[in-house]
């Protein structure tokens, strides 16, 4: 198992997102595998479309700079948040490292 990073923390001075609104809430993905990454990710939808629908999230999954097998969580973040009918509205991060999400009601 590698190392683990620190949980993310968004810096107070990060600029505007998503029609001016900052990140509610952000996660790192880095270091987790494909079935671990969508785990996190449907869980983070679920949990934010209940508690607050409109909350805009960071999902940080790198760029696969790194992996011996070239990038695989962007593009599997990215199918999933396709999919997902609580997701309203998606951007690739500044940088292309991440998405940001704004969640809409869950069901």
């Amino acid at each position: 198992m590698g190392k683990r990073r620190p949980t993310y923390v968004p810096p107070p001075d990060l600029p505007p997102t998503l029609h001016g609104t900052r990140p509610d809430h952000a996660v790192d993905l880095h270091g987790l595998k494909a079935h671990q990454a969508e785990q996190r990710v449907e869980g983070l939808l679920e949990t934010w479309s209940r508690r607050q629908p409109g909350a805009v999230l960071r999902i940080v999954t790198g760029k696969g700079n790194r992996s011996q097998d070239g990038p695989v969580l962007l593009g599997i973040v990215e199918d999933l948040l396709r999919r997902d009918h609580r997701v309203r509205e998606m951007v690739l991060d500044a940088g292309a490292g991440g998405w940001l999400v704004r969640v809409g009601e869950g069901r």
